[in-house]
């Protein structure tokens, strides 16, 4: 069974982090999972931080949605007091999770943050759910099944066209974004 993940919109932020999980997605390797409001917080961050537009926002998020099938999560808000330990910004992605496990059949389910610590990893695994940052879980993934992650990996690089990026470029931006071990694997790989 894929790996069923919920993306916190500190993962969705930067757009080479996004563009690889949407491959990743894409290539069949992962089910990746957001809802409404998690697409809200990335958007307004990166309008607020890079003055890009909000409709331009927006045709990412519907383009995500259309091009995942059944990413975007919706009545997760019921799952939220299974979570009182888990930081209140961010009940709302742990009760996504609940929310994707159950839709998927899945076992488990698996946050990816970079804010770990705001998670309650006892409160998680209680409900069948993980937390692991971005460059853990891609590694994790890439042991698991290379050929798909690489395979993700050069469809994301082949389709940056504007300006095109090498191999080294591409892992050059995710090393910056905190994908370290990941970024290493990838040069190693291609």
């Amino acid at each position: 069974m894929l790996p069923v993940v919920v993306l916190d919109a500190c993962v969705l932020y930067p757009a080479a982090q996004r563009d690889l999980f949407m491959w990743l997605a894409a290539e069949g390797a992962i089910r990746a999972h957001w809802t409404n409001q998690i697409h809200d917080e990335w958007m307004r961050n990166v309008e607020r931080d890079y003055s890009v537009a909000r409709r331009d926002l927006e045709r990412i998020a519907k383009l995500m949605n259309l091009a995942s099938g059944d990413s975007l999560i919706g009545r997760y808000r019921q799952f939220e007091p299974l979570f009182p330990r888990t930081d209140a910004k961010d009940r709302h992605v742990a009760a996504a999770a609940v929310a994707a496990r159950k839709r998927s059949g899945s076992d488990v389910a698996t946050v990816i943050t970079w804010n770990l610590k705001d998670f309650n990893h006892k409160e998680l695994a209680q409900a069948g759910l993980a937390v692991e940052s971005p460059d853990v879980f891609l590694c994790r993934l890439f042991a698991a099944s290379p050929e798909c992650v690489v395979s993700a990996f050069v469809r994301m690089r082949d389709n940056l066209r504007n300006p095109p990026k090498t191999t080294q470029e591409c892992a050059d931006t995710l090393f910056a974004q905190g994908l370290v071990s990941f970024a290493a694997l990838i040069r190693k790989s291609i």
